[in-house]
């Protein structure tokens, strides 16, 4: 027992230098730039430890980042509501700052680089959609479901207005990932969710 802990431990230890690696060299030179070899060398692994880690080698260990990336910005949102739910027990506000810690997300380098420049192409289209629509979607649904609830929004079929929503979320942080005043960004496209929202609720 105590064996097999340690090579699970082994394996995990791997895994996490890989990913590791693999996400500094795709933020620094994008997917395409950072090869197979600087990767397993910068995590001090082999080519086959890669292969044995990871399903189609650089391909998905890239989608394995992104997959820890999208799952980090979910923690995010999650906080970033909650937290100022407790302080001014508003659900509106709570909405607003999960957005915003949102949008400030996608100013971060990672972010621009992984999931804004390559992620779209270096997975399939459907694929990309596929995957951020399973982290950006859910809580897009739930905190709808509750201003539904609490009478903030009215009466309405949830999952179109979610897919509304979670498209204006897409586009607004691909706007904050390229800009070249990230900070600026933030808060025009804040703003104008804002504006968007408050046109929404009764």
């Amino acid at each position: 027992m105590a064996e097999r802990r340690t090579q699970e431990e082994r394996k995990e230890a791997t895994r996490a230098a890989l990913l590791g690696a693999g996400r500094m060299l795709f933020t620094e030179r994008g997917y395409h730039g950072a090869s197979q070899e600087e990767i397993v060398a910068r995590a001090g692994m082999t080519r086959g430890a890669l292969y044995h880690n990871f399903e189609d080698g650089k391909r998905g260990l890239f989608r394995e980042v992104v997959e820890e990336i999208e799952a980090e910005i979910d923690v995010v949102v999650e906080v970033a509501a909650r937290e100022e739910f407790e302080r001014s027990g508003g659900m509106v506000e709570a909405w607003m700052a999960g957005n915003l810690a949102y949008l400030e997300a996608c100013a971060r380098e990672d972010v621009r680089r992984i999931l804004f420049g390559d992620a779209s192409s270096a997975l399939e289209w459907e694929e990309w959609r596929e995957i951020d629509g399973s982290h950006g979607l859910p809580q897009i649904r739930q905190g709808l479901e509750a201003l539904i609830e609490l009478g903030l929004l009215g009466e309405q079929p949830v999952e179109p207005l979610a897919r509304l929503w979670y498209g204006a979320s897409v586009e607004a942080g691909m706007y904050v990932a390229e800009a070249e005043d990230a900070g600026k960004a933030v808060r025009e496209m804040q703003a104008a969710l804002r504006r968007l929202f408050d046109g929404m609720i009764r």
